[in-house]
C-alpha cells in the first residue's frame, strides 16, 4: 500500500528539523542568515575578547561553545537564551562564574575549565537543572554548601584545583554517578560519601591520602576507583567489599602488599600497580591479578 503524500511530507519535515538541530554553525555570519534555525553555535578559538552581542538573536540556541578565547565577562543580555542547555567557556579568562550565567536556569551542562576561577559563587544554586559541571584546572580551594543544592548533578569535574576538603553535605547530591577530584589537596573524605549509592566513578588521584577513606568501601555500585599518586602504604582489609569494582588504579603510591580480600573482587578487570617499589605479593594474589595488570 502506498503511503499517503501527507505522511511522507510530515516525515520529510521531521527529518529536516532533526538534521537542522544537529547542524553545528562555526561562523557567526553564516548563522545570522537564518537565526531561528540555529541550535548549535561553536565559536571556539576565534580570539574573541567578549561575547558577541549578536548571539541573543538565536532564539532556539541550545548549545553554545566559546572555548579557547579571551573572554572574561558574560553579558546579562544572554539571559534571553532561554533554551540554552549546554555552555562551554573553557580556556578563557574568567575569575569567577558570572551571575549572568547562573541566570541560565535551563542549563544541564556547564564547562568553565581552565580559567582563573578561585571560588564558586552562592548563585550557583540557581542552576537546579545542571547535570554536568566542569571546573577543571582552576584555583578553587573549597566547594561551597550551595553546590549541594544542585540535586540533579550526575557528574562533577574538579581536576587540578586546590581543594582541601569537601562538605559533609555532599551526600545531598544523591544522583552523582561520577566524581573527578584528581590533582587537589585532599587528605580525607567526608563519611557522608558512603550515602552516594549511585556513584560509579571516583577519581581522587594525586592528592595527599595516607590511607584509603573507609567511606569508599561502602559504595555498592562503584566500578572505577582511581587512587594513583597518593601516599598509600596499604589497602584496607575489607577492600573486597567493593563487589562492583571493575577498575582499580594504584600507581605511584608506597604499597608494600595487598589484602587477601582483593580476591573477592570478581568483576575486577583492570589494576594498575606501577611505581610501587616496595610491593610484594603472595602467590595467590599475584596469579589473581596477572592478567589484569596494566
Amino acid at each position: 500500500m502506498k503511503k499517503p503524500l501527507s505522511f511522507i511530507a510530515i516525515l520529510f519535515t521531521v527529518l529536516t528539523v532533526s538534521a537542522q538541530k544537529e547542524k553545528v554553525y562555526s561562523s557567526l555570519e553564516e548563522a545570522l542568515k537564518n537565526p531561528s534555525e540555529v541550535y548549535i553555535l561553536s565559536l571556539n578559538e576565534k580570539k574573541l575578547n567578549s561575547v558577541p552581542e549578536e548571539i541573543t538573536q538565536f532564539p532556539n540556541l541550545t548549545t553554545l561553545n566559546l572555548a579557547g578565547n579571551r573572554i572574561s565577562s558574560f553579558p546579562s543580555t544572554l539571559g534571553q537564551l532561554t533554551k540554552l542547555v549546554e555552555l562551554n567557556l573553557s580556556y578563557n579568562r574568567f575569575n569567577t562564574i558570572p551571575e549572568s550565567i547562573t541566570d541560565l536556569v535551563m542549563l544541564t551542562e556547564l564547562d568553565m575549565s581552565s580559567n582563573n576561577i578561585a571560588y564558586i559563587p552562592s548563585t550557583i544554586e540557581k542552576l537546579t537543572g545542571l547535570k554536568k559541571l566542569f571546573l577543571n584546572q582552576n584555583k578553587i580551594t573549597f566547594l561551597p554548601e550551595n553546590i549541594t543544592k544542585l540535586s540533579n548533578l550526575t557528574e562533577i569535574y574538579f581536576y587540578d584545583n586546590f581543594i582541601a576538603t569537601l562538605p559533609e553535605s555532599i551526600s545531598k547530591l544523591n544522583n552523582l554517578i561520577e566524581i573527578h577530584l584528581g590533582g587537589n589537596r585532599l587528605v580525607s573524605l567526608p563519611e557522608s560519601i558512603s550515602k552516594l549509592s549511585h556513584l560509579k566513578y571516583l577519581a581522587i588521584s594525586y592528592n595527599r591520602f595516607d590511607a584509603v577513606p573507609a567511606c569508599i568501601l561502602n559504595l555498592p555500585n562503584l566500578t572505577v576507583l582511581d587512587l594513583n599518586g597518593n601516599r598509600l602504604t596499604k589497602l584496607p582489609e575489607n577492600t573486597g567489599n567493593l563487589s562492583s569494582l571493575e577498575e582499580l588504579y594504584l600507581e605511584s603510591n608506597k604499597l608494600t602488599g595487598l589484602p587477601e580480600s582483593i580476591l573477592k573482587l570478581n568483576k575486577l578487570s583492570t589494576i594498575n600497580l606501577k611505581q610501587n617499589l616496595s610491593l610484594k605479593l603472595s602467590g595467590t594474589i599475584k596469579q589473581f591479578i596477572e592478567d589484569k595488570k596494566i
